[in-house]
């Protein structure tokens, strides 16, 4: 599949690397010059056991590409996952301006095939806003997905290539096939593929349980 992550952070650097290195052509995007200009000569900005070679090998072999150029990543691609920063305010609330400047930057050229994936930290509702945005910028059906990340600093490919849980929240059946097979060369064990929506029991069960637990939490 053709990815582009918008976003070079930790949480968007990992994931594209590790989506490309399972054979998806993968472009990252940021609006930092130097940054994209560093992972273009394969010096990476964060510390990640494995993350440099990971990242040299997968640019070497043409499938992971560094770019300013968020609209030529976005016009081709099949999946587009937003990664960008959420700060939180003095308030503790999530600041979403860059996100949703991203997204009206992008809706102009989205194919009507894409889904765009929320991998940023956000609160419970955003997936709606950024839905309703969309469609609003568009004047047609936009497919969104959310999608958190479980990524511990320091064992984040290895809790990525093999994760105890892959979990996306979306409205349609079709955007989770699409997803569980992005996924699928990860989930090699019995390890579940779980497909949230808002109406289903599953979710309902699953924030549930996910309240009760000290290693799981949603926002």
């Amino acid at each position: 599949m053709k990815i582009a992550m918008v976003g070079t952070g930790y949480v968007g650097l990992v994931t594209g690397t590790c989506f490309a290195d399972s054979g998806n052509d993968v472009t990252c995007v940021d609006i930092d010059e130097a940054k994209i200009e560093q992972l273009s000569q394969g010096k990476i900005p964060i510390y990640e056991p494995g993350l440099a070679e990971m990242v040299v090998r997968n640019a070497s072999a043409g499938r992971l590409h560094f770019t300013t150029r968020l609209t030529k990543a976005v016009e081709s691609a099949d999946l587009v996952y937003l990664a960008v920063g959420t700060p939180s305010a003095e308030d503790g609330s999530a600041d979403l301006s860059a996100l949703r400047a991203v997204v009206d930057q992008i809706a102009p050229h989205l194919s009507e095939k894409a889904v765009v994936v929320i991998k940023s930290t956000v609160p419970v509702g955003t997936n709606a806003e950024v839905t309703g945005r969309l469609e609003e910028l568009t004047d047609r059906v936009c497919h969104v997905a959310s999608n958190p990340e479980f990524l511990k600093e320091g064992a984040a490919i290895n809790d990525f290539m093999f994760p105890d849980r892959v979990v996306v929240g979306v409205r349609n059946p079709e955007v989770a096939d699409v997803l569980r097979e992005l996924y699928a060369p990860f989930l090699r064990t019995d390890k579940p593929f779980l497909a949230m929506s808002p109406e289903s029991a599953e979710m309902t069960k699953y924030v549930a349980n996910a309240l009760l637990s000290t290693k799981i939490s949603f926002i």
